[in-house]
C-alpha cells in the first residue's frame, strides 16, 4: 500500500482492535453469566492444552503469543485452582511441563460451548466465502508481522 492509502491503514487498525476488544468483553461477559470464572487469556492457554497436553511452557508461551511473564502469571494462577499441573521435565529440569487437570477440562468444555457461540453471534451475517476471505487475510497479516 502507498501513503495515499493509510486513511484505509489506519482504519483497519482501529477496526481491528474494536472487534478484538468487543470479543473480549463478550468472552468476560457471557463467562461471568454462566459462572466461569476464568479470563478469556486464561481459556485460550486451556484450549491449546486441550489440543497438545503436556508441552514446555515455553512452547505454550509461542502457542498463546504470550511473552514469558504473562505466560507465567497466567499458569501461576491456573495452578493455583488446580486447572493445570506444572511439572518439571525429567529430561531438563529447567523445563516445566504443562497439563491440564480434569477440572481445567471440564471448565475447559464449558467455556468453548460459550465461545462457540460468541463467535456464531460474531459471524452473523457472512457468507461461509466471506469468513473464509477474513480467516485468509488475517493470516497472511499474522505472517507478515512474525
Amino acid at each position: 500500500m502507498d501513503e495515499t492509502n493509510i486513511d484505509r491503514e489506519v482504519l483497519f487498525s482501529v477496526l481491528n482492535g474494536r472487534a478484538t476488544t468487543a470479543i473480549n468483553r463478550r468472552f468476560y461477559k457471557d463467562f461471568r453469566a454462566h459462572d466461569i470464572a476464568i479470563t478469556p487469556e486464561q481459556w485460550v492457554v486451556l484450549l491449546n492444552l486441550s489440543f497438545k497436553d503436556g508441552i514446555t511452557q515455553n512452547e505454550l508461551a509461542i502457542s498463546t503469543y504470550k511473552d514469558k511473564p504473562s505466560i507465567t502469571r497466567l499458569l501461576d494462577n491456573l495452578e493455583k485452582r488446580s486447572l493445570i499441573a506444572r511439572l518439571a521435565d525429567k529430561r531438563d529440569k529447567r523445563n516445566n511441563i504443562i497439563y491440564i487437570t480434569k477440572a481445567g477440562m471440564a471448565i475447559h468444555m464449558k467455556a468453548k460451548n460459550i465461545a462457540l457461540q460468541i463467535m456464531k453471534i460474531a459471524l452473523q451475517g457472512l457468507t461461509e466465502e466471506e469468513v473464509r476471505i477474513g480467516e485468509s487475510l488475517l493470516k497472511k497479516i499474522f505472517r507478515n508481522l512474525e
